[in-house]
């Protein structure tokens, strides 16, 4: 008797954990658990695009992103995204971008993701949403989320929006940044919550930067409607500048991916 109650109270607290795993609690409100991408498997192609892209494709970027176990890869649960020094058709890089467009998208909700990258000169690792809007009215029109940024040797990651008023084609984009600091190699949580009337970033549940849609847009709010997640790593381009020539590879790691409504 005594043996079954044990085992009564052990299958009652996994449930209980179980279902904590499932919801998170963040500024006040409850979310569930949607969807979670852990990188148990390759590579679900039903979920994930895998980019093909010339170097310079967008702001004067120096890798070609390939499709290539090389650049793209999940190993040992992660996955990973390999930029190399090498020559590759018209480019002297080549990296990884993959995204969901068209087959997994959200409108509001909690986006967290696992992550870790090098602090390489010259390196951009970024993870960010993007309105599936963009085939039809083009960006920056159709809105763009970014959770998460980082530039080069920096120890601070950036968070910000992009719009039609708001970009940084105009150099006025919304957006602010996080200290890591001895954090900055190490594998942190970056979370963003994003709903009708505002949208919150985080960093290991810590948030550092909200925007009201009140405070900033009228009729002119750009963040309703399906977006789909990009998570890619540009080397070069007009933000970090070229690298090193030192440079050899880089990689930017995702441990793991969830949703939560």
């Amino acid at each position: 008797m005594k043996n079954k109650s044990i085992t009564l109270i052990i299958l009652v607290l996994l449930t209980a954990n179980c279902q904590m795993n499932h919801k998170k609690i963040i500024n006040g409100k409850t979310y569930k658990l949607t969807w979670q991408e852990d990188f148990e498997t390759l590579l679900n192609k039903d979920i994930w695009n895998l980019e093909e892209r010339d170097a310079g494709w967008v702001n004067n970027e120096l890798q070609a992103y390939t499709s290539r176990s090389e650049n793209l890869q999940v190993d040992n649960n992660y996955l990973i995204i390999s930029s190399i020094k090498e020559e590759y058709k018209n480019a002297n890089y080549t990296s990884g971008r993959l995204n969901t467009q068209n087959k997994l998208n959200w409108e509001y909700g909690y986006f967290e993701i696992k992550a870790k990258f090098d602090l390489e000169e010259g390196t951009w690792p970024a993870i960010w949403l993007l309105s599936e809007k963009i085939s039809s009215v083009g960006w920056p029109k159709c809105g763009e989320i970014d959770i998460m940024e980082h530039v080069n040797n920096e120890k601070k990651i950036y968070g910000s929006l992009h719009s039609e008023r708001y970009n940084h084609m105009l150099g006025n984009n919304l957006g602010n940044s996080f200290l890591l600091d001895e954090l900055a190699s190490e594998f942190n949580i970056y979370g963003l919550e994003w709903t009708k009337d505002f949208i919150i970033w985080y960093v290991n549940d810590k948030p550092f930067y909200t925007v009201n849609k009140k405070d900033f847009f009228g009729n002119d709010w750009p963040y309703d409607g399906k977006y789909f997640l990009i998570i890619n790593q540009a080397i070069g381009g007009d933000w970090p500048g070229s690298p090193l020539e030192t440079f050899d590879s880089s990689k930017f790691l995702i441990d793991w991916i969830k949703v939560y409504k």
